[in-house]
């Protein structure tokens, strides 16, 4: 194939933040240079301020098989708002458009460039320079709001311009390339970004003032209760001080706080240290006197990050109210389903306002009065706040326990067909779960369904039963776990099968070893060598750099399958990636996970020219369609019909969604 990679440096003064589609449409961008290489070896920088764009470079991007950018939607959406308009630029073919941040999530790699290129080993300059280039001629003066002009430092941001677009290139030779149904998918990610949601603003802008008025109470509480020591909700450090001091430095409130980082014992004040303090106090398990549990409580209400979500909601709507481009495709890396950014659209409360209560809110909120439990209320409109058009509905299809049945479906073990068959027969998978450990409690077998499924144990459960109000002790907990097993060992069997596969596909390079449904096959020269895990429909879940270890574990050691994981924080640098292991009930996790996100491409890809409704959200193990009120039936009937259809290679797989008709998005 003949391909092509640019890179855009441009100006604006819209912050970047507000997203790629807002960034690109404000009057205020503009194009400051072009960088193009192509696999042919011609380079290219283009300057709009200079001459006009070479024609041998016009010709390359004409003839090329694929047009590649990383973050390629940013690069298109400059090219369509202000290189053709502006500049005469050629259009480009959506088709063409290939996006390499999504080859390096396909693979497994950090999205973002420079972090890829260091995985690789290639070495990437520092990025000092770059950053002083930006500062200097994206943004505007911040006395005067005007843009700088220095032809020398413009002629360096073109030089930097093109040597991100020669290590992209590179990063794009030495990694495995999205096949066609990757390239596909995420061309259908592009078109639901780019047609957005649509926010009800007034709803947004009054949850602001609310939540900035509550945390101006809570800012008085504070002062109050702590001397003025603490005076803020973000004052998180002072807060942890006066916290040890009030408790005297408390042995058992000391252990609850210390974390580990780099092997160094520090103490923390973090949202799930905060929450096991109001736990274990309130059950009286440690010292924690009745201040300093109002203080803990009020730094939660005062961090509630979901609230925050409004001003961003605002921040990123366009002139129409939409915002857009909210999902990234195969941004969880190890299973490759959706991501989403800006919004976080997949971090949203499914316990939510109807869309008559969220009304009735709208009203007292109008009105300017009080609301109770403030940030509490406040997140629960999240879901509400977005909204059809006006004379349009929602259609919003939910698979029930999608995981629940794809786990089973996998393992192609005869006695998971007893759990299918359940699902198969509409009854209700809980009760038959708590049934099978002979327990007469429908929370227990939903808690221990959904938490125990990928080898969790006792922390899992209790995780999962904070969810659900329910509250055991480790004893009991340890008793179910052990239940659960027994009841299900086609789970404990394939957790065994899928770490055994993953070794004996280490030891045999090139050769597919099967497991269930899936397979796995270790690749020699892909990032070093890389583990894939090859899930029914064929897509590759894969493990960089990948190693057969031996592992002490508490029954002896024994051999397992390492790799580097792609979650890294900012500072750490390739080299010292952290080291992940392939348990079975991680692959478990991953096969399931990954394939559940091949049921929802499949329906996206069905849904994908449906001319009576569009798709503008899908969140996990749901998808929103908006249509005419008059079309709702007909398209919540294939909607259903869709969803509950497997795909070919699902034969035998129990799919269930009932569509709802919704005013305002919820649950």
């Amino acid at each position: 194939m003949y391909l092509v990679g640019l890179d855009f440096e441009t100006r604006s003064k819209t912050d970047i933040k507000a997203g790629a589609y807002k960034y690109a449409s404000s009057p205020t961008t503009d194009i400051l240079c072009l960088s193009v290489v192509t696999s042919g070896g011609d380079e290219w920088v283009w300057y709009p301020s200079g001459a006009a764009p070479s024609p041998a470079m016009l010709e390359a991007i004409k003839k090329a098989d694929l047009v590649i950018a990383h973050n390629a939607e940013f690069d298109r959406n400059i090219w369509e708002f202000i290189g053709a308009p502006d500049y005469g630029l050629p259009s480009i073919p959506a088709e063409k458009w290939y996006c390499s941040s999504a080859q390096c999530r396909v693979n497994g790699l950090p999205a973002a460039l420079e972090k890829a290129a260091k995985a690789l080993g290639i070495k990437v300059r520092k990025d000092t320079r770059g950053k002083a280039l930006i500062k200097l001629l994206s943004l505007p003066d911040q006395k005067t709001g005007k843009f700088r002009n220095d032809p020398k430092a413009l002629g360096e941001m073109g030089e930097y311009c093109l040597q991100d677009s020669r290590l992209m290139m590179q990063v794009v030779g030495l990694t495995r390339m999205m096949s066609q149904q990757e390239h596909l998918d995420w061309q259908i990610t592009c078109e639901i970004n780019e047609r957005g949601a649509k926010v009800d603003t007034f709803l947004a802008e009054r949850a602001v003032e609310y939540a900035d008025a509550e945390r101006e109470a809570i800012a008085e509480e504070l002062t109050e209760l702590t001397g003025g020591v603490v005076t803020k909700h973000t004052q998180s450090i002072r807060a942890k001080q006066w916290l040890l001091d009030q408790c005297n430095n408390d042995l058992d409130v000391t252990r609850l706080m210390t974390v580990y980082k780099d092997g160094e014992a520090k103490l923390s004040f973090d949202k799930g240290i905060r929450g096991n303090l109001l736990e274990k106090g309130a059950e009286g398990l440690i010292a924690v006197p009745d201040n300093v549990l109002s203080v803990i409580e009020l730094f939660d209400q005062g961090n509630k990050s979901s609230v925050s979500k409004f001003q961003r909601m605002l921040d990123m709507a366009n002139e129409d109210d939409r915002v857009r481009g909210a999902f990234v495709f195969a941004g969880a890396a190890q299973t490759q389903r959706f991501a989403s950014r800006g919004l976080q659209l997949h971090n949203m409360r499914r316990d939510c306002w109807s869309a008559d209560q969220t009304e009735e809110l709208l009203d007292i909120m109008g009105a300017g009065d009080e609301i109770p439990d403030v940030m509490n209320t406040l997140s629960k409109l999240l879901r509400p706040a977005i909204v059809p058009e006006p004379g349009n509905v929602f259609v919003v299809g939910d698979w029930s326990a999608i995981e629940g049945r794809v786990l089973p479906w996998l393992t192609m073990d005869p006695a998971a067909e007893a759990v299918l068959d359940v699902f198969r027969a509409d009854e209700d998978i809980y009760m038959h779960t708590a049934a099978a450990m002979r327990i007469d409690d429908r929370q227990i077998g939903k808690v221990a369904t959904l938490a125990l499924g990928y080898q969790g144990a006792v922390n899992a459960f209790k995780s999962m039963a904070k969810n659900y109000g329910l509250t055991m002790s480790d004893a009991q907990i340890d008793l179910i776990v052990r239940k659960w097993r027994k009841a299900n060992q086609w789970a404990v069997r394939f957790w065994r099968y899928c770490e055994r596969a993953a070794v004996k596909a280490m030891r045999r390079p090139g050769e597919y070893i099967p497991v269930g449904r899936c397979q796995f096959v270790m690749v020699q020269g892909l990032m070093n060598q890389t583990l894939c895990g090859v899930l029914p429909d064929g897509t590759l879940i894969q493990y960089p750099d990948a190693k057969l270890e031996y592992v002490d574990t508490p029954h002896g050691g024994k051999h397992q399958v390492t790799y580097a994981k792609a979650s890294l924080t900012p500072k750490v640098d390739a080299t010292e990636w952290p080291r992940h292991t392939l348990y079975g009930g991680l692959i478990a996790e991953n096969f399931t996970q990954g394939t559940a996100g091949c049921i929802l491409k499949h329906s996206l890809r069905e849904l994908r020219d449906d001319n009576k409704a569009s798709v503008v959200l899908h969140v996990h193990d749901e998808i929103v369609q908006e249509t005419q009120g008059f079309y709702s039936p007909a398209v919540a009937k294939r909607l259903q019909k869709v969803m509950e259809t497997p795909p070919a290679w699902a034969e035998g797989l129990p799919l269930k969604a009932e569509p709802a008709i919704m005013a305002r998005y919820g649950k």
